[in-house]
């Protein structure tokens, strides 16, 4: 067992006699006295707190789990119920993400009591971020919490996917198998340990197996090996609790089936949901707390099949979800009438532009008072109903035609990128493509030596991994490229692109030594996550910026300090890291970050490099670094391409795309298929919200039972095999349309 779960296991047995409930007791229902269902054929009963403080798309998801749940009766309650006695009907309370504060707030002290009576009598608790901050120890900044269990707050913060390790506690009382799990992270508690707690008989059953300091320069205790999810009892009820978002990803929700488990001895079912072609794509913005007739509402559609709905917050609106939806809903809340609301501030430009392609946004309440101020086009309705019947009007309205890709203009930007297995070019190479300002070309490693650079002008060198692209390329392949950059070609680098333009600093690890920079090349991988990073002044005037400080998604790249002088070369700091720490994979410290170099820019010979340690491509509300980025070493800054704006009614596709071939395709095919909406990419995330998964690559054992499951809940795959060894691998996927050339694929996926 790791030491510091000891030490955090043996505090709680020193404080609070932590004797946890044996293993014989994990698969049953309660003690004598829980007000747990006598008959496991009797619905479960599951109130899912949406009052105050209650928001965000964790919200949304529990709402979305228990409303789809078999054999359970979901019902959404806020403080005013909860104090009316709405628990006196619960078997179990949901207690979501959010802000602890504002929970308790809600619940008000005669909410909180009954919250404390209702598991002291039998009930059970789960909760997830702020609802495993409501049961600790009162503090300063959190006076209100409802002391239920033995432990206080700890420094925390940040947002990543950080890896957990489950115990083997965690194993023998609620069947989660003992092992590590990535799971979101956002804002959440480390507990400490604190005093004993009257009635609290609880044990850590799963501890943070990673740390994450990526927003601030201040030195903070490691998470590694504190408190991520609590489970035990409370008088006679049983409470599950965890620091992290489990309920966020689906592959996650074994952990909740394991917490029911636990707290009600029933192995806990729900529908996963599938869109139906032809489906009207719905955001439904979760900022703000829902409150029981907005929760109401987001049962409805969930559970029915009208609409295919997909949560957004401000955040995701910043990341271009508008491009993939076609309306919006804007419920009343608070928190939908503040300047800084997801669809406004920084982001209102785009939703003037989701607006003006005709998209419809439909707010009611102070979502719709917010809107009329801002004289935004928004659809002002009056209540939820009259949101939803404006919403079913507008499903029914004629579909417009696409706005066309724009033509290439008459001399542009001749752009090579490099194909890789790991598709990290994806994301600079289709903003590439439609934008009429650039040509792009897609570069197979074997090009590099035999001619491929000849006529460019820009070379992209994306993320992957730095080693595998440098022996891909070969030595010739390398010396091509140096070559390419000092008799005056320009290099943008980045992540395993920006390694690879640096020094050696490993043996074993060639690179092209471009620029007088080397990574620190810490022991162990640091992860990802989004980091804040601070520009210089040179990077500041070289960028046309006048913001000093953005937060950029982090993935393992490097952390630049100065190398050996290299000869004809004048390359500058653009930015330096100032967050401290990323290492969300494992507890193993690495090296710190603040003050290393993130984005390089210079010349090199009689070329130009910019380098780019973390991916600014992956987010679009940060985007605007990668083309800043391609004006600085072209002078022409591609434009934003309408074109990649959803278009309603059209078959939503995932791609992933294999080699050069495959890549050569996409671009040259599918994206200006207007029929088709196809979002490249390699993993499972958002697949059930996709009509058509193609493949271009050889089918792997540990991947067909997710297909046949996509397959057998509606979806389509196609599968293009044009290799003996690809096609013997696709037949063992039952229902997949299996291809042996390019030529069916848009026949395939519209049929």
């Amino acid at each position: 067992m790791n030491k510091t779960v000891v030490v955090v296991v043996a505090a709680l047995a020193a404080f609070a006699g932590c004797v946890a409930p044996s293993s014989s007791e994990a698969g049953h229902a309660g003690r004598a006295g829980t007000c747990l269902p006598s008959s496991p054929e009797k619905a479960l009963r599951v109130a899912v707190f949406v009052g105050g403080g209650a928001r965000n798309i964790g919200a949304f998801r529990w709402l979305e789990l228990t409303a789809r749940a078999k054999n359970v009766v979901a019902t959404p309650v806020d403080g005013e119920a909860v104090r009316a006695g709405a628990l006196d009907a619960a078997d179990v309370l949901v207690m979501p993400g959010g802000s602890s504060v504002e929970e308790a707030k809600s619940l008000g002290p005669e909410g909180r009591e009954k919250v404390k009576a209702f598991v002291r009598n039998g009930g059970c608790y789960v909760g997830t971020c702020a609802g495993c901050c409501l049961l600790m120890e009162p503090s300063k900044g959190h006076p209100d919490m409802l002391n239920m269990i033995p432990f206080k707050f700890g420094p925390s913060g940040g947002k990543a996917e950080i890896s957990i390790a489950f115990n083997r506690r965690a194993e023998e009382l609620a069947g989660i198998k003992k092992g590590t799990q990535a799971v979101r992270y956002s804002e959440g508690p480390v507990p400490q340990p604190s005093i004993p707690v009257k009635d609290a008989d609880v044990e850590v059953v799963a501890t943070y197996n990673g740390d994450i300091n990526a927003k601030g320069d201040k030195e903070r205790p490691s998470m590694a090996g504190q408190a991520a999810a609590i489970a035990g009892t409370y008088g006679k009820g049983r409470l599950f609790v965890l620091a992290v978002h489990p309920e966020s990803d689906e592959d996650d929700h074994y952990i909740l089936q394991g917490a029911f488990r636990f707290l009600t001895g029933r192995e806990l079912e729900w529908d996963t949901f599938r869109r139906r072609r032809g489906q009207l794509v719905v955001g439904f913005m979760c900022d703000d707390s829902f409150g029981v007739e907005t929760a109401k509402l987001v049962q409805r559609l969930v559970t029915g099949d009208e609409f295919d709905i997909i949560p957004l917050n401000k955040a995701q609106v910043a990341d271009g979800y508008l491009r993939r939806v076609d309306a919006v809903l804007a419920p009343d809340g608070a928190g939908s009438a503040k300047p800084e609301t997801g669809l406004y501030a920084d982001n209102a430009g785009r939703t003037k532009a989701f607006l003006a392609r005709g998209g419809r946004v439909f707010a009611w309440g102070s979502a719709a008072e917010a809107a009329k101020e801002r004289e935004s086009g928004v659809t002002c309705v009056a209540d939820a109903e009259a949101a939803l019947a404006a919403l079913r009007a507008f499903a029914a309205e004629p579909v417009p035609g696409p706005a066309p890709i724009p033509d290439k203009v008459e001399k542009p930007i001749r752009a090579g990128i490099f194909q890789n297995e790991n598709n990290s070019n994806i994301l600079i190479a289709r903003a590439l493509a439609l934008s009429p300002e650039y040509d792009l070309k897609i570069l197979a490693p074997e090009d590099y030596a035999n001619g491929g650079l000849d006529g460019l002008d820009l070379v992209i060198q994306p993320g992957g991994g730095c080693t595998k692209q440098y022996k891909a390329l070969g030595e010739k392949g390398a010396e091509a490229l140096k070559r390419f950059v000092r008799e005056g070609g320009k290099y943008y680098g980045v992540c395993a692109g920006a390694f690879l333009s640096m020094q050696q600093s490993r043996e074993g690890y060639p690179r092209l030594g471009l620029i007088p920079f080397k990574g620190d090349d810490p022991e162990h991988y640091r992860g990802d996550a989004p980091i804040k990073v601070a520009f210089t002044e040179e990077g500041m005037e070289a960028l046309g910026t006048t913001n000093k400080t953005r937060t950029v998604i982090y993935f393992g790249g490097p952390a630049a300090i100065p190398g050996e002088p290299v000869e004809d070369t004048d390359v500058k700091v653009f930015g330096r890291y100032a967050g401290r720490t990323i290492n969300t994979k494992q507890p193993e410290p690495v090296a710190e970050m603040l003050g290393k170099g993130a984005f390089l820019g210079g010349r090199v010979g009689k070329g130009r490099v910019f380098v780019s340690c973390p991916h600014p491509e992956k987010e679009e509300c940060t985007f605007d670094i990668v083309r800043a980025g391609m004006k600085y070493l072209t002078g022409v800054e591609p434009s934003a391409a309408p074109s990649m704006d959803r278009v309603r009614g059209t078959v939503s596709v995932r791609y992933r795309s294999s080699d050069k071939a495959s890549t050569q395709y996409l671009f040259d095919t599918l994206i200006p298929d207007r029929r088709i909406d196809v979002w490249p990419g390699k993993d499972w995330g958002d697949m059930a919200h996709v009509d058509v998964y193609v493949t271009t690559d050889e089918v792997k054992k540990s991947s067909v039972a997710t297909l046949e499951q996509y397959i057998a809940r509606g979806g389509r795959v196609v599968i293009v095999a044009d290799t003996p060894a690809e096609r013997k691998a696709a037949k063992m996927v039952k229902g997949a349309v299996v291809l042996e050339s390019y030529d069916g694929v848009v026949d395939a996926v519209l049929k």
